[in-house]
């Protein structure tokens, strides 16, 4: 029996690395197209133009920043701590 277990633990795990390896090729193909298109230049300055702000307002209000940094830090933590 523990050799039946042992197999089907085996094929399972085959068939886990035989999806990764194509999930990871897919995205791959899919990333590489985004990163030819007009899209992906938008998306890089959105995000940079974000990045600018946050650090505009963590300058700006540096005690709130790490007020709100650690409330946050606290409750993904505790939301975390009780998936266990």
């Amino acid at each position: 029996m523990k050799e039946s277990v042992q197999s089907k633990l085996e094929e399972l795990a085959e068939r886990a690395k035989k999806a990764a390896s194509e999930s990871g090729e897919n995205l791959k193909e899919r990333l590489n197209a985004l990163e030819n298109s007009e899209e992906w230049e938008q998306l890089k300055k959105v995000a940079s133009e974000m990045g600018d702000d946050a650090a505009v307002f963590v300058r700006k209000y540096p005690l709130q920043s790490v007020a709100g940094a650690a409330a946050l830090g606290f409750v993904l933590g505790a939301f975390l701590g009780r998936r266990k």
